[in-house]
């Protein structure tokens, strides 16, 4: 034991004072909240002010002309400006302006339009946003409600206020987390427990192959056995990991204490609750041992860094894939692309995370989650354990799946 506590001070004492590992702790958080400063919050949008967003709206440059084939268009309404619409007959009458350069661009009301609400906008070019399309729906829902005031009007159109509903989440704690949909909230999170991870096996990785190079591990391997070894350097990056999570807490805290408040400025969108929040530190402890503990086996049968960054790329793949992929889980947490990559170990630490901050994640799939996490974890450290032989690491070759075999069955 004492081996590997001495192992394991050395390699946080080389870590904690490298340049990389201080941008990283200082400057993670630090862009987190510059992006805070700029956008004013990680919730979802704001959304558009439900009555005077219309007035603001940019207008077309042309005239755009409509066939009512439904009969629904009696009269253009205020505040709809006066010629900015022409009524055509029929579609080829409208189709002729077009081509003429008389209107920039005409819409079909089709028959069935209030059974079906189909709607077609013919125009020389596809726009992204036409800045017509606002006052036609105006022009439509005004003449389905005659009778409406502008008010009334306004509200159909938009029947959420400004910040969309109020979304609270139900625990046994009572109501938490009211505010708007989360949008950039999960992928923020997700991020934020990410990059420790990574910046912990990568080192691992990094002290390992460097050792190897300048061969100092023939040096370490005279008095040290091999796992002594391993257990060490887990156990000095573990608490860098530690470490990094704490000064990223210290500095949010004297963020909110620069800002004052109470931290919903920042997350407005955040609904977790705070055994949810607790659940941060397994599924970071559980990533940890599963990432670390492959990187160490990578570093063990690497001959140097350069050839073994597409070993290292297939093994980060699958913890990068919920990032890629974020909007399909956090816009459906509970379908079966969310929830598989949730219970796969080597993607959950990312994955859950993104749901609970987007849903109410039943407790059974958080269990089984975590406990597949930490077995693999446990499991993988003894796999790598048996790749930590002297042969190995002092072994020139470079890596390939019969090696990496060969060196796991002994």
């Amino acid at each position: 034991m004492r081996n590997i506590l001495v192992v394991a001070y050395r390699e946080f004492r080389q870590r904690v004072q490298k340049r990389a590992f201080l941008i990283t702790s200082l400057g993670t958080p630090l862009i987190f909240i510059l992006i805070w400063a700029f956008t004013g919050s990680f919730g979802g949008p704001a959304g558009q002010p439900p009555m005077e967003d219309l007035l603001e709206t940019e207008r077309p440059e042309q005239a755009v002309g409509y066939v009512d084939q439904a009969g629904l268009i009696q009269s253009i309404t205020d505040p709809v400006p006066s010629g900015m619409f022409q009524a055509f007959e029929n579609v080829e009458a409208a189709r002729a302006a077009l081509d003429n350069g008389d209107i920039g661009a005409y819409y079909v009301v089709p028959p069935d339009y209030l059974q079906t609400g189909n709607l077609r906008r013919v125009s020389e070019r596809l726009p992204t946003m036409p800045p017509d399309a606002d006052w036609f729906k105006w022009l439509l829902v005004s003449n389905m409600f005659p009778d409406a005031s502008q008010s009334d009007i306004r509200r159909f159109r938009w029947p959420f206020n400004a910040g969309g509903p109020q979304f609270v989440s139900l625990s046994s704690e009572g109501e938490t987390g009211a505010g708007g949909p989360p949008s950039m909230l999960p992928f923020v999170v997700a991020m934020a427990v990410m990059v420790p991870l990574f910046t912990s096996g990568g080192l691992l990785f990094q002290s390992l192959a460097q050792e190897k190079s300048n061969r100092v591990m023939e040096i370490l391997l005279v008095s040290l056995r091999p796992r002594q070894l391993l257990a060490g350097k887990l156990l000095g990056l573990g608490a860098l990991t530690l470490v990094q999570y704490v000064s990223w807490v210290v500095i949010g805290g004297l963020a909110l204490q620069v800002v004052g408040g109470d931290g919903s400025q920042f997350l407005p969108s955040l609904s977790l609750s705070l055994g949810e929040l607790g659940l941060v530190f397994p599924y970071a402890l559980g990533g940890f041992l599963l990432y670390a503990s492959l990187m160490a086996g990578i570093g063990a049968l690497a001959q140097d860094i350069e050839s073994s960054r597409t070993w290292i790329f297939i093994i980060t793949l699958p913890m990068t894939l919920p990032i890629y992929l974020w909007m399909g889980i956090t816009s459906s947490p509970h379908g079966p692309l969310a929830t598989v990559l949730s219970m796969i170990p080597f993607s959950s630490p990312i994955t859950m995370l993104m749901r609970m901050t987007s849903t109410v994640v039943p407790g059974w799939q958080i269990g089984l989650s975590l406990a597949l996490l930490l077995l693999t974890g446990v499991g993988m450290i003894w796999l790598m354990g048996r790749l930590f032989r002297v042969q190995t690491l002092l072994s020139g070759e470079s890596i390939s799946l019969q090696r990496v075999w060969s060196a796991l069955r002994g």
